[in-house]
């Protein structure tokens, strides 16, 4: 039975505030420390969530750890998506924004199942002002990601 929106809400915003947090330390350590997987990260990727927030507390990072998605995991990347150029928009326009692109009709066309009806969660990361201006970053990058329980398989057409 899906959890109620409201707290579906709140956890996924959670989330989403170290998302952000890491994709700051993301960009800025990748373009310092060079080679790595960060920009590279695509649609159908595997992780472990938990395993990308200790890597991005521990500082020098520029590899998410990716797992097969036949490995258990409990997050994959179902969407990335380049917003327009133009002066950032701050962070609460693209907390908007990355909301409205992970729970809308990508997440349905990727889970199979409208995301007010699913009993997955969603997270993404974001471009912070300094990646923004610096590094051209516009990308948004969306996340389905299971509540506690990892899985063997991809989430795709999961309808769960």
């Amino acid at each position: 039975m899906p959890t109620s929106p409201a707290v579906r809400t709140a956890f996924r915003t959670a989330l989403a505030a170290g998302a952000v947090v890491s994709l700051s330390a993301c960009g800025l350590l990748t373009s310092y420390f060079g080679a790595g997987n960060v920009h590279e990260i695509a649609v159908g990727d595997c992780f472990n969530e938990s395993e990308i927030q200790t890597a991005f507390s521990e500082g020098e990072v520029s590899d998410i750890p990716l797992v097969e998605c036949s490995e258990p995991h409990d997050s994959e990347v179902f969407h990335t998506e380049d917003l327009p150029e133009g002066d950032f928009p701050g962070e609460a326009s693209l907390e908007a924004s990355l909301d409205e692109i992970c729970t809308g009709s990508a997440f349905e066309e990727f889970v199979g199942i409208d995301y007010a009806e699913s009993e997955l969660y969603v997270s993404g990361l974001m471009p912070t002002s300094q990646t923004w201006e610096r590094f051209d970053d516009r990308e948004i990058l969306c996340y389905v990601l299971t509540e506690g329980e990892p899985v063997s398989e991809s989430l795709e057409g999961a309808n769960r």
